[in-house]
């Protein structure tokens, strides 16, 4: 297999994991990237020999630009002293004492290949964390030290997994060349990084005052730049890539945003979308390389006969063991010392806990031990290669399957954050978040029912067709929304039941309509058999309790062919077919809106349910009305144009209206500022949405 048809399989394999993590998001997605990768390299007999210094330029070096660019500068600073605690010195007590402690267990592994086993073990992985914590309520400090760690302790446990696997492919490890390596490495790293970002930065800015504001120009430098330090750092210098690409992202970060006014608000938009499918990409094909490089490891170490299948699972279990236990001591007596230094609290064992199930290890974990050398300078196999990357592999599977099972159980709490946002830099939330009683799903249904509101204000006679359409997506929407909420109770099953029921009476309406057009000669029996299995489809499909005009899909094209085959076969023409069929849809869209009219007229009381199904009443009867106008609606370019332009206007005057609810809400204090921001982000991009591609005069 080719490298371009490799590249291809390993995304599709990415994209493949991330439709299953969507039915199943129990499972940390990184659980299903491995196992494609297993099945790749089980079934499709996919085999990929890793290079250390690609793999690092290509994998590692962007994934820390971008947590280094993303992190946000308030916590870092605030958070400073846990942070660089956790980053640095646990890093290399980890490295030091675990190493140790996993040599003196499996004493088939040398010193210092044990030390590097340890040093790779010990950074932690904000995304896998992240995507568990979307499930837990994990506290605050926690995710942010969890998150501002990963930034900096990916650097430092990977200089110092370099430093011992250098140590051993040289074939001695001296202590004191250890510390001054390891000193060039960091400080020159941070010094070529720092550089290399500002220079970058500034020399981007320096050409778009020339004129070359351009938004691809922008977004290319902004991808370059991790690649660019990175090779200066590790090839000319023999410094710390890896640093170098830390401290440039902090710097360019900062630097960028100084001159933030000054870019095409289009240019950081495209540059941030871009780096998010980047990352998510990089971060999927390194879980599918693991689970491609598995079989040969696990291969090679079961038939081994230095160790046996069941010490292999046990040693796997035993250097988790040993990185969760020094991660939860450490992070007890940081407690006591805060509550010594500060007169503080008393510490939890618990929170303790909660941090050490948080250092989860993943994507960076995977990437470096996946370099480890075959050979030593002396042209000796690599000693222990295999079982470094069997462990390392069965440390990520354990702490990823450990934490989605115990950490639910720990926090005891489901979570309101949405960790799938960025928060704001350099802003404190202030006190009516305290006060806010809507959560961000709320919020939502809130202002699409205001835009809904705008749009029936702006309906006339020459747009209502549009505005039947746009008003029906919004409905969608806010179905979509109410399923999402959280302690949906025994009385919105009832509704549910309910709503169900009056669709039901609808398309009743509908079939008894399409069978009395039979009888007086309307239709033929070509268009009632066609209408007829329609319905049949939509009985269908709220029985299986899908969407109800969700009908575009394969079923809908199934239909349109089995449609056009029985006409052909039929002595009649499709012109006259369709001009049936239109009628048709206008007749029975008419009878099922006089079933809901009088429905809704019966519906007199106040309560709750019978409020909602007025609501859902006159939703379907919004339904019905555009379908009505499409059937008389007679399609040409001219009206497709003007169709266009009313469609465009409707949607931003209702985007409008949204985002001046938001800002109400926020004032008032029913919402917070997260939310806030969150909902003006999706309110943008739905503007943007609206209006990219257009160029009218």
């Amino acid at each position: 297999m080719g490298i371009v048809e490799l590249i291809i399989v390993l995304v599709i394999g990415v994209s493949i994991s991330n439709i299953i993590s969507h039915f199943i998001p129990a499972i940390p997605i990184s659980l299903f990237q491995i196992l494609i990768g297993l099945i790749l390299a089980l079934v499709g007999g996919i085999y990929i020999n890793v290079d250390s210094h690609w793999f690092m330029l290509l994998f590692v070096a962007p994934l820390l630009f971008n947590d280094a660019w993303r992190f946000p500068k308030r916590e870092l600073w605030e958070l400073r002293g846990p942070i660089l605690g956790n980053a640095i010195l646990l890093v290399l007590v980890t490295t030091l004492l675990g190493g140790y402690l996993i040599h003196l267990f499996i004493p088939q592994l040398p010193l210092g290949v044990a030390l590097a086993l340890a040093a790779v073990i010990s950074p932690t992985d904000p995304v896998a964390v992240s995507a568990i914590a979307k499930r837990v309520k994990l506290p605050e400090n926690v995710m942010h030290v969890v998150t501002g760690e990963s930034l900096v302790n990916d650097a430092t446990g990977l200089v110092s997994f370099n430093t011992a696997i250098r140590a051993t492919v040289a074939g001695s490890f001296l202590v004191g060349d250890a510390i001054l390596n390891f000193a060039w490495m960091t400080f020159a790293g941070i010094l070529v990084g720092a550089a290399l970002g500002a220079a970058i930065i500034w020399l981007r800015d320096s050409i778009a005052r020339f004129g070359l504001n351009d938004v691809v120009f922008h977004t290319v430098v902004t991808l370059l730049i991790p690649f660019i330090i990175y090779w200066v750092a590790e090839v000319p210098l023999h410094a710390s890539g890896l640093i170098a690409v830390v401290a440039g992202g902090i710097v360019a970060k900062l630097l960028n945003d100084r001159q933030a006014g000054f870019q095409p608000p289009e240019a950081r938009i495209m540059s941030v979308h871009t780096w998010e499918v980047a990352v998510y990409v990089l971060n999927g094909l390194i879980f599918v390389l693991l689970g491609i490089t598995l079989p040969s490891a696990l291969h090679n170490i079961f038939r081994s006969n230095q160790i046996s299948n069941w010490a292999a699972l046990y040693y796997g279990f035993v250097v988790w063991a040993i990185i969760f236990v020094i991660r939860v001591l450490w992070a007890y007596g940081v407690q006591w010392g805060h509550r010594w230094r500060h007169r503080g609290g008393q510490p939890s064992f618990r929170t303790a806990i909660i941090s050490g199930l948080t250092g989860v290890r993943g994507a960076v974990t995977m990437a470096a031990v996946l370099t480890i050398p075959y050979y030593t300078n002396k042209h000796l196999a690599f000693p222990g290669r295999d079982l470094d990357i069997y462990l390392a592999a069965m440390v990520v599977i354990i702490s990823l399957l450990v934490a989605s099972i115990m950490l639910p159980i720990v926090t005891k709490e489901k979570t309101r954050h949405d960790f799938t946002q960025p928060e704001m830099d350099g802003e404190v939330e202030e006190d009516n978040t305290k006060k806010a009683d809507l959560s961000e799903l709320q919020a939502r249904i809130w202002i699409t029912r205001v835009g809904i509101q705008k749009l029936r204000d702006s309906q006339r006679d020459d747009n209502r067709r549009i505005v039947y359409e746009l008003i029906a997506r919004r409905q969608k929407t806010i179905r979509q929304l109410k399923r999402k909420l959280p302690n949906q109770d025994d009385q919105q099953d009832m509704i549910s039941d309910k709503e169900q029921e009056l669709r039901e009476m609808a398309l009743q309406a509908e079939r008894d309509c399409l069978q009395q057009l039979l009888v007086n000669e309307k239709i033929s029996p070509t268009t009632y058999t066609i209408q007829a299995r329609h319905l049949d489809q939509v009985m269908d499909s709220l029985e299986s309790h899908q969407r109800y005009n969700s009908q575009k899909g394969i079923a809908y094209w199934i239909r349109k062919l089995r449609s056009m085959i029985w006409v052909w076969l039929s002595d009649q023409s499709s012109d006259k077919v369709s001009q049936e069929s239109d009628y048709a849809m206008r007749e029975m869209s008419k009878a099922a809106i006089k079933a809901l009219s009088e429905f809704v007229s019966k519906q007199v009381g106040d309560t709750v349910t019978q409020r909602v199904l007025r609501q859902s009443a006159y939703n379907l009867i919004v339904v019905y009305r555009q379908q009505i106008d499409l059937a008389k609606h007679q399609d040409s370019f001219d009206q497709r144009e003007l169709d266009d332009r009313q469609r465009l206007e409707l949607e931003l005057k209702a985007l409008n209206s949204e985002r001046d609810m938001t800002q109400q809400l926020y004032d008032q204090g029913r919402i917070s500022r997260q939310t806030t921001v969150n909902l003006r982000q999706f309110i943008n991009y739905a503007e943007t949405s609206a209006l990219v591609g257009r160029n009218e005069e």
